[in-house]
């Protein structure tokens, strides 16, 4: 009989159960409600933060920080939704420790940034655990548009007009 990881194609069961959990677990696990307080208690608030212009999609982290440090974490969740509606997908892959958290003026200051990529993860997951919807679909017009654009395989696309 052939080792089931050594065949071709998807066959159910590849992977037993613990396996397929310790492949597929967070590499950075998230923060329970403790841990969130206290790395939001960590943050600064500056008026002009250096995060913020770090932030590629300029989500204000000063302030969804501080609604999760007053227990405000459905608010927090909206202030990131606002800026960004893919600010939960956003959380889990964006090398905060490059931008936002390397821009923290603690990490400048101790060497130990606020932990904004996993108290943002901790905002949004909230936020879709408990079903929250910020925002309503508009009225249909009744117009529709078409789109259009030819693109040669790996050549970049331009979005936006000019």
């Amino acid at each position: 009989m052939v080792d089931r990881y050594l065949e071709d194609g998807i066959i159910e069961g590849r992977l037993d159960d613990d396996a397929y959990e310790q492949n597929f677990a967070d590499a950075y696990p998230p923060l329970d409600k403790h841990e969130a307080l206290v790395a939001a208690d960590r943050c600064y608030f500056c008026y002009d933060a250096p995060c913020v212009t770090a932030c590629p999609t300029a989500i204000d982290i000063p302030k969804f920080i501080r609604q999760i440090s007053t227990g405000n974490v459905d608010g927090s969740a909206r202030t990131i939704f606002e800026q960004n509606i893919l600010g939960g997908m956003c959380a889990r892959v964006c090398p905060t420790e490059t931008l936002c958290e390397q821009a923290c003026v603690r990490e400048t200051a101790e060497g130990k940034p606020v932990q904004i990529g996993l108290l943002q993860r901790h905002a949004t997951d909230h936020a879709m655990r408990n079903d929250r919807q910020y925002f309503a679909r508009a009225e249909d017009t009744g117009k529709s548009i078409a789109s259009w654009a030819p693109v040669r395989p790996g050549w970049p696309v331009r979005t936006g007009w000019p």
